[in-house]
């Protein structure tokens, strides 16, 4: 089978069959997004930010804004703390871990999440959930605040679709009754997930006793390319970017067990070869504070082990794509430094951590260029990044992938018409 022909046949639907644009009945309405668009995490901000201006030119004259889950209203925020937080919270028995974030949760409900979704709805139509890996349960958060985001649109009698979110397998019981028993008396109109996983997880946990099976598409963050028009360099020399993300995120969001500095140490063996062989690295982050202290505590290594390594910053989601745009190769683990380096046609190697990321590369039929760090010796990382530029897809294949991405966000937009 061909690459092309696999990536045709990686999402059982017809993406094309369904599009169309929407009708003027929509136009002048004020939709309003759930999600994290001002997270640390700047991959966050970019699908976010690409999901609202595809969406209100969907619209036409539609009022499209998001509402961010944790109360943040700007990118920046300091994140202070939350690196020490994390790592204390990993190292908890889960039933202990549960139990410290109750009362937490509970007081930020009150005080801050419920009043700001609150106002944030006042001007709304229809609310849409998405994107990202909203449907989860981590230690209650997202449970928490989408019960707490759904129930004012269920005062409202507002219209809601969920669009590409991922839906993680397993939830505790706690989390699953209190987002059910709002799902219940929520005008649901549509569920669009990102991966099929999602799609199981989704219809097996809430869809079939709602009568809502999810649907299928693309994650909104491939549009980077269109919403942040930022022009490809002609390539002087290989720049190659290495994503940065700490060991401390990789252990508490995934089930990879890493060794004490043995992330820390492939990072900089990593960029010694690289740039023994000729390329220019470039070190950055997705913002997240961990990450960002995972590259301030290794960059001394860094810089001796590569003297020509450029250290970047970027400070939000436009930055954030500027940077992977002006590369000619990338390593990462973070699924939307992945995305967007596809959709600027940057050949990747996607590192292994959480099947959402397994997931989107079959869906590019790139699933070869996926490994771990235990199976990706440093000195063999030149080879591999060649290798992984020999099999990207042509121009007009990530052409194809970027008007499905579009045409699920009109199928969106029809959805929200009802």
């Amino acid at each position: 089978m061909t690459l092309n022909a696999l990536a045709e046949n990686t999402l059982p639907l017809s993406f094309a069959a369904v599009a169309r644009k929407s009708e003027a009945s929509v136009a002048g309405r004020s939709i309003r997004l759930f999600n994290v668009k001002y997270s640390p995490n700047l991959g966050d901000g970019v699908l976010s930010e690409c999901l609202e201006e595809a969406l209100a030119q969907e619209l036409g004259s539609a009022d499209v804004a998001s509402i961010d889950l944790a109360g943040r209203e700007a990118y920046g925020g300091s994140g202070a703390g939350r690196h020490l937080a994390l790592a204390v919270l990993n190292n908890l028995p889960q039933p202990v871990r549960r139990a410290a974030i109750r009362l937490p949760l509970v007081l930020q409900s009150r005080r801050k999440w419920r009043p700001h979704y609150r106002t944030g709805v006042k001007p709304c139509d229809a609310v849409v959930i998405g994107g990202g890996n909203l449907l989860a349960d981590l230690d209650l958060n997202f449970p928490t605040k989408l019960a707490l985001a759904l129930d004012e649109a269920a005062r409202r009698d507002l219209p809601v679709a969920f669009y590409g979110v991922g839906c993680a397998a397993r939830w505790s019981d706690t989390g699953r009754h209190m987002l059910a028993r709002v799902l219940a008396r929520t005008d649901l109109k549509a569920v669009f997930v990102r991966d099929d996983a999602s799609r199981i997880n989704w219809n097996r946990l809430f869809g079939h006793a709602l009568h809502v099976p999810a649907e299928l598409v693309r994650d909104p963050g491939l549009l980077a390319s269109e919403t942040y028009r930022a022009a490809r360099p002609i390539s002087v020399g290989r720049r190659v970017g290495l994503g940065i993300m700490s060991d401390t995120a990789v252990r508490y969001h995934s089930d990879v067990v890493l060794r004490p500095g043995e992330l820390a140490d492939w990072y900089v063996a990593v960029a010694s070869t690289l740039c023994q062989n000729g390329a220019s690295v470039v070190a950055f982050t997705n913002g997240s504070p961990e990450d960002k202290a995972m590259l301030v505590a290794i960059a001394e290594r860094l810089e001796a082990a590569a003297p020509s390594i450029a250290f970047v910053e970027p400070r939000t989601p436009a930055e954030l794509c500027e940077t992977i745009a002006g590369l000619d190769r990338l390593i990462a683990f973070r699924m939307h430094a992945i995305i967007v380096a596809y959709s600027y046609g940057v050949p990747a190697l996607a590192l292994r951590w959480d099947p959402k990321l397994d997931a989107f590369m079959a869906s590019v039929g790139l699933s070869e260029q996926v490994v771990a760090i235990g199976e990706a010796a440093p000195d063999g990382i030149p080879r591999r990044l060649d290798a992984a530029a020999a099999v990207f897809p042509s121009e007009r294949c990530r052409e194809r992938i970027l008007a499905e991405t579009r045409a699920g966000i009109g199928r969106l937009a029809t959805a929200l018409e009802v």
